[in-house]
This record gives C-alpha cells, sequence and structure tokens, in this order.
C-alpha cells in the first residue's frame, strides 16, 4: 500500500529564513513576558570561580569529559567546573524552574533545543548576547538561530541532529530490501522485512517520541507551533500533520511496525536479535545503538532520511542541545565564556568529538569528514559525508512552543493507547491540538487560526 503523499510544500527556507523565524518567535515570547530583558547576574572580579555545571553530556567518570574539563581549566586556571549529571530536558527544566524560584540555581545547564522557549518565557534563563558575540562566527546561522529569540541569545549550540536513517545493511542486503529514498519505499521495505521474517519490523513505532512526529509533519509541511505578528498558530492537526498520522497508522494496523518504546530491555533485545532492523532519527543514533547492542558493530549503516515529496532532501534538525545561563547565576560571565568555549571554538568544538556527539561547532563539524566513523559502523567511511550533506539540506526550521510539556502530556500516552487498541491517530492530534490551545490560552497568549 502506497502512503497518503501530503500536499507539496514551499520550497525550503534557506539558512536566513531560520533566522527571521527565530525573531518573529520573539516577537510572541516578548509580548508575554518580560523574559527578553537581560537578567543580571554577579561575575565575579576575575578571582578564582567555580562554576556548576547541569549536563548529561559531560558524565564525571567519563575519561573524555574529565579531559575536556581539565583542558578548560588549564586555560583557565582561575575556572574551576563542577558536573552534575542531569536527566532528559523534562526533568532538567523542572529542576531549573524550582532552583530559579528558591534562588539557588547552577551556573551552565544543558537543555535540549524545544525547552529553550519555555525557559525564555519563565524568565529562569539570561540573555547572554553581549557575553557570546565573539563566538557567533563559529557557528552557523542556522544553527545559531536555534537559541536566538528577537536577536537575544540564550544559548550556546552544542550539538545538532541532522536526520538520517540509520538500519541493518546486513539484513535488508539478505532479505533483498532496497534502502528506502521515500516514505512510500519505506513502507514498501516493511512489507518485504515482515513477509522474509514475521518477528522481524523495519522500526518500533515509539509512541512517546513527541519530537520526531512533529519532525515528520514538518517535511511534510506542517508547522506544530507558529507566529503571526504576536499571536500563536497551532498546527498539530493540519491536514499535512494528520496525514503523517495516517502514514503510520497504516503500518501499526497492518503489524509492519513493532508497537514498543525506545530503549527498554525489549526493544534492546529485539535490536540485539535482529528482528528491529532500523531506526529514522538523527546522526547521533548509532552512538546509541552501540551503548545496547554492541556486539552489532559492523552490521550497521546510515542513509539520508526518506522524503515525503520525491526529490525533495530538506528535513528538521531532530535532538540537538545547547548550554544556557540561568538568569541567577552567581558567576553568568564566566558561565557563558565556558559555554561559547565549548560550543563554538575551534578547540572546543572538535572536542564534542570525543563524546560521540554531532557538534554543532563549525570547527567540530568541518572535523567530522576526517573522523572515523562511529563504532557501530567502522566500515562506512563516508557516513560524516554523508550527515553534513543533510545538514547543508537541513532548511526546514522548527518553532517550538512554550507549552511543548503540553503537547507531550497530551500525545504520548493517548497515541500508544491508539496503537495497541487500533483507534484513529488523527484524534490523538486532533485532541493534542485542543490541549495545546487550550493552553496557550490559559496562560494569556493570543492564538490564531
Amino acid at each position: 500500500m502506497t502512503p497518503p503523499t501530503p500536499p507539496r510544500r514551499r520550497r525550503p527556507r534557506t539558512k536566513l529564513g531560520a533566522a527571521t523565524l527565530a525573531l518573529a518567535l520573539a516577537a510572541s515570547l516578548a509580548a508575554c513576558s518580560s523574559a527578553g530583558t537581560p537578567s543580571s547576574g554577579t561575575a565575579s572580579a576575575g578571582g578564582p570561580v567555580t562554576l556548576q555545571v547541569w549536563t548529561w553530556n559531560l558524565k564525571n567518570g567519563n575519561p573524555a569529559a574529565q579531559a575536556i574539563i581539565d583542558k578548560y581549566h588549564q586555560e583557565n586556571p582561575n575556572v574551576t567546573i563542577k558536573l552534575s549529571e542531569v536527566g532528559g530536558t523534562s526533568e532538567t527544566a523542572s529542576k531549573v524552574l524550582a532552583a530559579d524560584k528558591a534562588g539557588d540555581t547552577p551556573d551552565v545547564i544543558q537543555l535540549e533545543y524545544r525547552a529553550v522557549p519555555a525557559m525564555v518565557v519563565s524568565g529562569a534563563v539570561k540573555d547572554i548576547t553581549a557575553d557570546v558575540a565573539s563566538a557567533k562566527a563559529g557557528i552557523d546561522p542556522n544553527i545559531w538561530a536555534l537559541t536566538t529569540f528577537n536577536n537575544q541569545v540564550y544559548g550556546v549550540p552544542q550539538d545538532i541532529g541532522p536526520m538520517a536513517f540509520t538500519y541493518r545493511k546486513d539484513l535488508f542486503d539478505k532479505y533483498g530490501v532496497k534502502v528506502p529514498t521515500t516514505w512510500a519505499e519505506y513502507a514498501k521495505a516493511a512489507e518485504q522485512i515482515h513477509k522474509k521474517d514475521p518477528d522481524a519490523y523495519i522500526a518500533s513505532f515509539a509512541a512517546n517520541q513527541l519530537e520526531f512526529f512533529a519532525a515528520q509533519a514538518a517535511q511534510a509541511g506542517a508547522q506544530w507551533w507558529s507566529t503571526d505578528g504576536n499571536a500563536w498558530k497551532v498546527g498539530i492537526d493540519s491536514e499535512p500533520s494528520l496525514k503523517t498520522a495516517d502514514f503510520w497508522q497504516d503500518l501499526v494496523q497492518r503489524d509492519l511496525v513493532k508497537v514498543e518504546p525506545l530503549l527498554t530491555p525489549e526493544w534492546n533485545a529485539q535490536v540485539n536479535k535482529g528482528k528491529i532492523l532500523s531506526w529514522a532519527a538523527a546522526a547521533w543514533a548509532p552512538s546509541v545503538i552501540h551503548s545496547v547492542a554492541p556486539d552489532t558493530a559492523g552490521k550497521w549503516e546510515s542513509a539520508p532520511l526518506p522524503q515525503w515529496t520525491p526529490g525533495d532532501p530538506a528535513v528538521p534538525f531532530l535532538g540537538g542541545s545547547a548550554y544556557l545561563v540561568p538568569a541567577k547565576s552567581k558567576h553568568a560571565k564566566e558561565a557563558a565564556a565556558f559555554a561559547a568555549w565549548l560550543g563554538a571554538s575551534n578547540e572546543g568544538s572538535k572536542l564534542q568529538l570525543t563524546l560521540d556527539i554531532y557538534p554543532g561547532g563549525n570547527a567540530g563539524r568541518q572535523a567530522t569528514l576526517t573522523h572515523e566513523p562511529p563504532k557501530l559502523m567502522p566500515q562506512q567511511k563516508d557516513f560524516y559525508q554523508v550527515t553534513d550533506q543533510v545538514i547543508k539540506n537541513t532548511t526546514i526550521p522548527v518553532t517550538w512552543g512554550p507549552n511543548v510539556n503540553i503537547a507531550q502530556s497530551a500525545f504520548g500516552d493517548a497515541l500508544n493507547k491508539a496503537a495497541l487498541d487500533k483507534t484513529s491517530f488523527r484524534a490523538v492530534y486532533q485532541a493534542t491540538q485542543q490541549a495545546v490551545v487550550a493552553d496557550l490560552q490559559k496562560s494569556g497568549y493570543t492564538v490564531t487560526k
């Protein structure tokens, strides 16, 4: 069965378009919050300082992370970095808001890009525009725009997620399955795989991955959040978005994808057994797969993400994170300097590669082209060339609204239940739309249709 083809969208925006959209977003943020005003943070007068850093990439006990911290301390002997490992964005954001309320915040926090607008609106993070002005040249405009609102910078991009399709090349070859270049071909490949081995699936269907489904909708021409002057528009139930819901519902109902969250013991076991054969995610996926299935190394490869419109390779970024400075940081100037060094400097950006993540800085990106491929696919010598080309084609900017958490709460469990009960995915998208709009209006925002 051929999946429905969403209406053709406008040609992808340029990098300048991404920055322009960020400016439009901030106009709405500023209208509803005083967060656009630079917050005061007490900087030291050049004496020794200790920066409290909340992060998940720089892990205590990881030699690569410690080498990065040691290098920074060597170059900045008056600055000591103290790392505290935190969970994902939701956990970190709630902790930061609690710390802000208590007046006891860390100095640097790592957050995914989707959480930045909410933190700006809350006033919990500092405008660091002046502090990181000299770092701007080290990061491409379409990436720098991810943390820039109303021409004010609230964070320094660290890593990015150019979307890609990571698959078991050995099993695709064994089953005679062509690597899909379109989502129509993906559905056909799913049929072939499940026919060859009824216990095998092209992928799992992880309903709680809100960011993936938002990216799917964006690739198809929808915008889940956008701005109209000082008002918000919500397009979760727009027709291009709903057609992507139809596509996945069709695969679920025909038992061509396995309804299973990512990284559960069951998912890990199925990946190790060669029963889940791919993951449509981003360039960080190989390191995640290797962490749970190291014995499968050498059997995987990555390719560009399938397209909704044949010949249109543009995709949004999926995931990635930035380092921000809480508004009440006691050492805001030094904190911003550390974030800028790590994300945008030639040295810091290149060192990101030692953490097995995809750096957002220009020097780190350039270094990938001569870097060894991920441990999961040591034989794919062109891995970084493939992903670099994806970045050059990644021109679809995604605007995240200030209430992503509401969308996540309304979406994930409901979509999983719909997948298990074989009920309407469209209804879940429509209910999420209603919940997001109602929350925006309750919070004092203007919402237009």
